[in-house]
């Protein structure tokens, strides 16, 4: 009997689970690493698209407010091949609110922005901002960033 337990050592079967074990850990931890450079990955496009939004929309602000043209424009970035940017402009009448005096607008503009980023898995990102901007009759003699909710700014 001592001299079988001189002898003893691992199984085959030990041996084997001890290694399904540590390949399932092994791979557990391969997946959770791919996933968090997905995670990471994504976020980077998310504020690389905010970026570009917010330069798209800086540079509406600049437009003096007589120079603002109803309708679609759009192009892509110099800094970016990959993403491309749609600017559409409506003007809003509002005949259901009476005009008071020149503080109290009745035409508007309606800006929506849209910034598409083509992420590294081919599909596209998209991010959107919307906005109005107040015409005023005194907004021709104002200087340029013109009235406005939500993202017109004053000047």
């Amino acid at each position: 009997m001592s001299r079988s337990r001189a002898n003893a050592g691992f199984t085959l079967l030990e041996v084997m689970l001890a290694l399904a074990i540590v390949a399932t850990t092994v791979f557990a931890l391969l997946y959770m690493r791919t996933r968090a450079i997905e995670h990471v990955t994504s976020a980077k496009q998310m504020r690389t698209s905010w970026g570009l939004l917010q330069q798209k929309v800086g540079d509406y602000e600049e437009v003096k407010i007589d120079d603002v043209k109803e309708g679609t424009e759009s192009g892509t970035f110099e800094d970016d091949p990959s993403a491309s940017w749609e600017r559409v402009t409506e003007k809003l009448l509002m005949e259901a609110i009476e005009k008071v005096d020149e503080d109290h607008p009745r035409e508007m503009w309606k800006v929506t922005v849209k910034v598409t980023q083509q992420q590294t898995d081919g599909t596209p990102r998209v991010t959107q901002a919307q906005w109005f901007r107040l015409l005023k009759e005194d907004d021709a003699q104002e200087a340029p960033g013109g009235g406005g909710g939500g993202g017109g700014g004053g000047g």
